[in-house]
């Protein structure tokens, strides 16, 4: 049949059914009338960019992959289908990987738009949070911090046969058919709210346009819900059983992409009222988080243009009308809600409307659907930031101002998902009277910034930006003069960087009065020292206190909190930490410690991490090399190298750089070898045989301990004069000017035994390297087993156990103190045999050439 004969017949049918003679089709318009708007009738368009209106369903979806091609932090999937065969995609956002940086699992949030299919502005406003969250990446503030801890899951559009349904009458109804509430609501067309079950999708068949059931009555717990008639053709019409419809069933499956068993909060986006219809439980602590997230983001969005206000109306408790976010409050235990965006209670009145028929707050003006969807997606970004927990300090450090050396340093390291070890290194006692540098940072970003300037977050005073800092030990508080804090927003790490995200650090300066009143507190004890505790008060950018414990990350169960301790004993709240201790002393001996000499030449590993490690060699001009010898994420070769200044006990390789693009043996050209900055690192010695490395690269951060390894020919801590042999003079860096991109790094021993570490590529491109130890006091070394590794991860994922060394083959070099040579033949068939004329890039500081 025709769509003009369907249409006769439906207006034929209209004349002659006695209950439905005033059924009529009243299209909303911008003039002065019964569906008058007072402004244009917002008509959807197709494009995939966002602009000043609405976008069709096609350009959303298209926008939605379109997003997903074009970043590695969005994930989709099918999660169901339609009942007019519709695929309906969820999304996940997040960065690549499961875990956060600290190796624990991440947590989720799910966001749900187009339940509704009249409410044009929740797709708008989804969507608008996946174009946010892609343009941030990168801003190692907010949104990186955010896609590394959380998976935030988004279904965009649940309800996509209405919402077509929709947006292809863009302002037809019939008005005049609802039995049930006042007859000038109008239904179908541009006002249909359920999906499609029993209706055909064509708006001039009427016989079946009240059908469809109501997907945010169609959940447990509570369906049925309080029932208006209980009929089919009721505007909420619950469905025959719970989740009966395909739209419901799909959202239930949305959580596959993340784990239901993380989801920490839910919110399913609505129009319009301008609240929050959050859900409570019988759990009163979740309903007292819920309560206060909701009064946190209210504050946010009301201090973004516009200034638009949300309120919370929670429902009572444990009681429900079969809505989704009821669904999931109960289901996980989470704070969620139905949260009904613009426009508010005055419905198109707001923006110049006539307010004729209260339907019009269903249909945002167009000229407003951008700031919308930009405000609220900054606002449903700032909910996954407070979601994803407490701040914690993760690391102190202080610096001797006059030396520039670190005199104390504390962090927390994993220790599985169960908890951290606290690791305290003073290596020296602070004394009264000299200048130091204290630098805290936390899990997270802390601070925000406007024009490069430290401000207070959007809808927050500002006194949120203060930082509380003293020294205590029993409830005694030392005398000391800080300085005003910078927040630190370049990266670099300790001493003048942030630890991980922009602003996740501060640093001060401090010193302790020379006071008898101070010296009196640091002997109490009758010693001429004493640990003071470090105490430290600054909320986040959401108003969070620290975790007074870091030793027990905290995590989310049954409804609450787990772990998130406060110094005061009360839960869910935070408060100031003090897991850290510094010695404070009246007795100054030795202000500064240890320095780096030469003697630090040398390879260094960490003792639990056997099969990867560093060779350093100290240089005559206050510069050191470094070679981190490692591998990648999936178990293959990995070598990075660094060069910077030495600054008293500190080394820092402002740059670490990974060398790619070569090839081994004849078909290498140094033309194809790339340089790609992979990260930094800062080494701090504690003695002549100890220290620890700081690095940051390939996404990850960590401390790792070291220990000396090696000890070079020539080179002692504790004594001073000319090398025992020239042999000694051939330990450092060679290469082959024709193969600039690969070389040899040689270690002559004290023991009588050379090490040898070539830094090479496989055949195929690929970083390679190989290990060679043999005795040799002789200018020519034959190393009969050089060996190659693999199966070792990079970072986090490191176990030593994973780690094989084979065979590759046998190496021989002859060296002098400028010049030499080296040959070598594998085992291994790729590889084959070949040699290369050396010369000297490298000298160390006390074993130099005349």
């Amino acid at each position: 049949m025709s769509r003009l004969k369907r249409s006769l017949l439906a207006l034929g049918l209209l004349a002659l059914a006695t209950p439905a003679l005033s059924q009529r089709i009243v299209e909303w318009t911008e003039q002065q009338g019964e569906l008058g708007l007072g402004y244009p009738v917002p008509t959807p368009v197709d494009t995939a960019l966002p602009f000043d209106g609405f976008r069709s369903y096609a350009g959303l979806a298209s926008r939605h992959q379109d997003l997903m091609n074009g970043s590695d932090r969005i994930h989709g999937e099918i999660i169901g289908q339609t009942r007019e065969g519709r695929d309906i995609r969820a999304y996940r956002l997040a960065a690549p990987g499961r875990t956060t940086p600290e190796g624990l699992a991440r947590d989720a949030i799910l966001y749900v738009g187009g339940v509704h299919a009249r409410e044009w502005q929740s797709p708008e406003v989804v969507t608008g949070l996946m174009e946010r969250f892609v343009a941030g990446t990168g801003d190692r503030s907010i949104t990186d911090f955010v896609a590394e801890h959380v998976g935030i899951v988004v279904v965009p559009v649940t309800n996509i046969d209405g919402f077509v349904h929709t947006q292809a009458n863009p302002s037809r109804n019939w008005l005049d058919v609802d039995f049930r509430f006042p007859d000038f609501w109008p239904r179908d067309g541009r006002m249909r709210r359920k999906n499609l079950r029993d209706n055909d999708g064509d708006f001039f068949t009427a016989f079946d346009l009240l059908n469809g059931v109501d997907i945010n009555r169609n959940n447990p717990p509570f369906w049925p819900g309080p029932p208006e008639t209980g009929e089919p053709d009721d505007l909420t019409w619950r469905g025959p059983s719970p989740l009966s419809e395909p739209e419901n069933q799909a959202l239930t499956r949305a959580l596959d992409l993340v784990g239901a068993d993380r989801l920490r909060f839910y919110a399913d986006m609505h129009s319009y009222t301008q609240q929050w219809f959050s859900v409570r439980t019988g759990n009163e602590r979740t309903n007292a988080i819920q309560g206060r997230l909701f009064q946190t983001l209210s504050n946010h969005h009301a201090g973004l243009p516009g200034n638009v206000v949300y309120v919370d109306t929670p429902g009572g408790i444990d009681t429900g009308i079969g809505t989704t976010s009821e669904y999931f409050a109960h289901t996980y235990q989470i704070p969620s809600a139905t949260w009904e965006i613009e426009p508010g209670q005055q419905a198109g009145v707001q923006y110049g409307g006539f307010g004729n028929n209260s339907h019009d707050g269903f249909i945002l003006p167009e000229s407003e659907i951008r700031r919308v969807r930009e405000n609220l997606a900054e606002t449903m970004l700032v909910a996954a930031y407070h979601m994803a927990g407490p701040p914690h300090v993760v690391a102190a450090e202080v610096t001797d101002v006059a030396s520039q050396a670190v005199v104390w340093s504390a962090h927390w390291t994993d220790a599985g998902p169960e908890g951290r070890d606290r690791i305290q290194q003073s290596l020296t006692p602070l004394v009264p009277g000299r200048e130091y540098e204290l630098r805290v940072a936390f899990s997270k970003p802390m601070r925000w910034r406007e024009n490069g300037e430290i401000v207070p977050f959007p809808g927050r005073s500002s006194g949120s930006i203060n930082t509380l800092r003293w020294l205590e030990r029993d409830g005694e508080i030392l005398d000391v003069d800080f300085g005003p804090d910078e927040w630190l927003d370049e990266p670099g790490g300790a001493p003048d960087g942030f630890h991980r995200y922009r602003d996740d650090a501060f640093r001060t300066r401090f010193t302790i009065a020379d006071t008898a009143a101070n010296r009196a507190l640091i002997e109490a004890g009758g010693e001429t020292s004493g640990a003071f505790a470090l105490t430290v008060l600054a909320s986040d950018l959401t108003g969070s206190l620290p975790d007074s414990d870091p030793s027990s990350p905290v995590t989310w169960s049954d409804g609450a909190w787990v772990g998130y301790d406060s110094h005061t004993g009360s839960v869910d709240f935070g408060g100031v930490d003090r897991s850290f201790s510094l010695e404070v002393s009246v007795v100054n001996e030795a202000p500064v410690p240890y320095a780096v000499r030469a003697a630090h030449s040398a390879m260094w590993i960490d003792p639990a991490r056997a099969g990867e490690g560093w060779v350093i060699e100290i240089l005559p001009n206050g510069q050191a090399l470094g070679y981190w010898f490692t591998y990648d994420e999936e178990g293959e070769p990995r070598w990075l190298i660094g060069q910077g200044p030495i600054v008293e006990n500190q080394i820092f390789f402002e740059e670490l750089l990974a060398p790619v693009g070569g090839r081994f043996g004849p078909d290498f050209d140094p033309d194809d070898v790339e340089l790609v900055p992979a990260g930094s690192a800062r080494m701090v010695f504690t003695g002549c045989d100890s220290g620890w490395i700081d690095y940051r690269a390939f996404g990850q951060t960590q401390r790792l301990p070291l220990e000396r390894l090696t000890r070079t020919l020539g080179l002692s801590c504790n004594e001073f004069g000319p090398p025992p042999s020239d042999l000694a003079l051939q330990s450092g860096s060679w290469y082959d000017p024709e193969h600039a991109g690969e070389g040899y790094i040689v270690q002559r021993l004290n023991n009588g035994q050379v090490l040898v570490m070539w830094f090479s590529y496989d055949p195929d491109g690929n970083q390679f390297w190989m290990l060679a130890q043999a005795e040799s006091e002789a200018d020519q070394v034959d190393i009969p087993d050089v060996l190659a590794a693999r199966g070792g991860r990079f970072g986090r994922a490191f176990d030593p156990a994973d780690v094989e060394l084979y065979d590759w083959g046998e190496l021989q070099m002859d060296l002098g103190c400028e010049s030499g040579s080296a040959s070598y033949e594998s085992i291994i068939d790729a590889f084959g045999s070949g040699g290369f004329d050396l010369i000297r890039l490298t000298s160390l500081a006390g074993l130099e050439c005349d």
